[in-house]
């Protein structure tokens, strides 16, 4: 199959990306390895960000300093002035596409304040904002003609003469293994908390795959120590938006005191909560004082996940929570117009670097810069279809790939792929997870290094064909083992604390070393080199040689 631009990923940023290349005239394809709505942003509740009213209670600039604020000192500056400038924008076009954002009776989008921000500024539609706009932008692609291809898992970049020539593709329905061709690649297929199995707020599909295929692919990845925890989850991780404390639910202890800010930055609330639960307290989100016509209007999904999720009534009842891994801050790197180190491979997203979030992302932000950036890939990746031909696709490397996929297959299995995964997920929530130091990230590292060595006996107990998940589940793993050693070295590498990165062992933030992006660079296949560094100047030359093609195009 040959296309234009081919689009890996169906959340926010995926859906815009393919809309906006199909706009500019590129024929797009959208791949998904299950269901739209088992992305990231479908289960997103809570809101996004935009300041639509200017004045003395809200203002861009505050918007801008909100996130710049939270970010910790570490972001990219003009990507959040430009992020926060175009967010009016958006949200006008979502409403055009037919999200229908909760609003006041004479028209005005009602918001709600999110925590680290200093107004309300926070869009939604009640607590299921992510679907309903994954649903519409769903809704848009097909009506312009974008194709949704489901149910196929990104395997590798295809390369010819080290350029990008098309993608390997696993098509899950009958395991057989496949290649399309492009002219531009859009990485768009989230971040990798599903890892934490057992601990995340995300589905075990989100194990880093098109992160694990960048490094592979010979491209940079960057921040992916900054691993973001939800401070109000269920024990089993389902996610308690924080629309809830949004709309004015407390956080108490077991004897109904209130011990901490609610609407604090996530980073902060969760080391509370996580620092109150280690003295022997267990915590709750407090309903009962909320009007039940309030919970059942702004919070019908909070209401239903509690009920289903752990029996309590929220009206007349308090709920338990427990912070869990739920959103990956670093990721691939990218340039401004979402250029990765691969010629004609975009990337944005959960996947993607950005810098926008820096050491820690505001809730409401990560709608925001997936529609942002979404854009500008779509945008960036069609003017390149229409600058170059389609390289050949060297079929060696998908006789490998298939021989790969047939080996997990056929092979006799030695180890349990659950049992793996779930262990994997236990030691980095002990080890990697809100609290860090020296000693547990060699610990986890050490672990994660053993699961590589015994990642080869894993093969499929069912030899079924069609529609093997456990098939899927081992090729999830190996690359969850990738990003999960990238990640362990990143974090043992950025000596001090910042945001989301807690070093006990290193408290205090340390400007002057590690004020700078950290970055993941893999060397001979397995050996990875982390490293700190400024790249304006590598941007600056990039920006240069832009220019004249463009001109040349």
């Amino acid at each position: 199959m040959l296309y234009d631009v081919i689009v890996v990923g169906s959340g926010i940023s995926g859906l815009f990306a393919a809309l906006y290349a199909k706009r500019a005239g590129s024929d797009v394809v959208v791949i998904t390895k299950s269901n739209p709505f088992r992305s990231n942003s479908a289960v997103a509740s809570g809101g996004i960000n935009a300041v639509l009213r200017q004045g003395a209670q809200d203002s861009i600039f505050k918007h801008f300093e909100d996130t710049l604020n939270g970010a910790d000192g570490l972001s990219n500056q003009k990507n959040i002035n430009e992020m926060c400038t175009d967010a009016p924008n958006i949200i006008k076009e979502l409403s055009s596409m037919g999200v229908k954002f909760d609003a006041e009776e004479n028209g005005e989008i009602k918001q709600r304040p999110f925590g680290g921000t200093t107004a309300k500024r926070t869009c939604y539609i009640a607590d299921k904002t992510g679907s309903a706009i994954v649903q519409n932008l769903l809704q848009q692609c097909k009506k312009e003609g974008v194709e949704i291809l489901n149910n196929h898992q990104l395997l590798n970049i295809t390369k010819f003469d080290d350029k990008l020539a098309g993608i390997t593709l696993l098509r899950r329905e009958d395991s057989h293994v496949t290649a399309f061709a492009c002219k531009s690649l859009i990485l768009a297929g989230g971040g990798f908390a599903g890892i934490y199995r057992g601990h995340s707020t995300n589905p075990q599909e989100s194990s880093g795959d098109t992160i694990a295929v960048a490094l592979r692919a010979g491209m940079r990845l960057s921040n992916l120590e900054f691993v973001q925890f939800h401070p109000t989850t269920l024990k089993n991780g389902s996610l308690i938006s924080e629309a809830a404390r949004g709309e004015g639910a407390y956080i108490v202890d077991e004897t109904e005191a209130r011990f901490t800010n609610e609407l604090q930055t996530r980073d902060k609330l969760s080391r509370t909560i996580l620092e109150h639960m280690q003295k022997g307290h267990k915590v709750y989100l407090d309903f009962r004082h909320l009007s039940p016509d309030l919970i059942e209007t702004k919070l019908p999904s909070t209401q239903k996940m509690a009920l289903n999720g752990a029996g309590i009534d929220i009206r007349t009842e308090l709920l338990e929570i427990t912070p869990s891994a739920h959103y990956t801050i670093g990721g691939i790197w990218t340039r401004a117009d979402t250029s990765t180190d691969l010629d004609g491979v975009f990337a944005c997203g959960e996947c993607a670097a950005t810098g926008v979030h820096g050491a820690n992302r505001l809730g409401g932000n990560s709608l925001l810069e997936g529609a942002y950036f979404g854009k500008i890939a779509g945008t960036e990746a069609a003017a390149r279809a229409r600058r170059v031909d389609y390289l050949p696709i060297d079929f060696a490397q998908v006789n490998k790939e298939y021989r790969r996929i047939n080996m997990i297959l056929d092979e006799e299995s030695h180890f349990n792929i659950n049992a793996m995964r779930k262990n994997l997920g236990e030691t980095l929530f002990k080890k990697v997870g809100v609290y860090r130091d020296e000693e547990a990230l060699i610990s986890a590292l050490e672990y994660v290094h053993y699961l590589m060595k015994n990642q080869f006996g894993l093969h499929c107990v069912n030899k079924e064909r069609h529609n093997n998940v456990e098939l899927s589940a081992i090729l999830e793993f190996r690359n969850a083992l990738i990003v999960a050693e990238a990640m362990i070295l990143s974090a043992i590498k950025r000596e001090e604390s910042r945001g989301v990165h807690f070093r006990s062992d290193f408290p205090d933030r340390a400007d002057k070393v590690f004020g700078m992006s950290s970055y993941v660079k893999s060397f001979g296949g397995s050996f990875l080199k982390i490293s700190f560094e400024n790249d304006m100047f590598e941007n600056f030359f990039y920006k240069i040689k832009s220019y004249f093609k463009k001109l040349k195009g």
